[in-house]
């Protein structure tokens, strides 16, 4: 009987980082890159960053731009008769 252990290792999408040169290679965590095309660096000068989660719906940021029409319309005069 042959016995293997199964791990549960969690894979995050991200950029890897070169920070020798600055550049980025999208792609997971568990795929380092083995050299870096820019520099040729070797891959232990990667670093990962694992992409952020936005939640553009709860955050509150865009309340203060739902009046923004209203208040461009306010602020111009759209008359259209040419009368000189």
């Amino acid at each position: 009987m042959s016995l293997s252990k199964v791990r549960d290792v969690e894979v995050l999408e991200g950029e890897w980082e070169c920070m020798d040169c600055g550049y980025i290679e999208e792609g997971a965590s568990n795929r380092r890159p083995k050299r870096c095309p820019e520099c040729n660096a070797p891959g232990s000068v990667f670093e990962f960053f694992e992409y952020e989660d936005e939640d553009w719906s709860d955050d509150g940021e865009l309340e203060e731009f739902e009046d923004f029409d209203d208040d461009l319309d306010d602020d111009y005069d759209y008359d259209d008769d040419d009368d000189d």
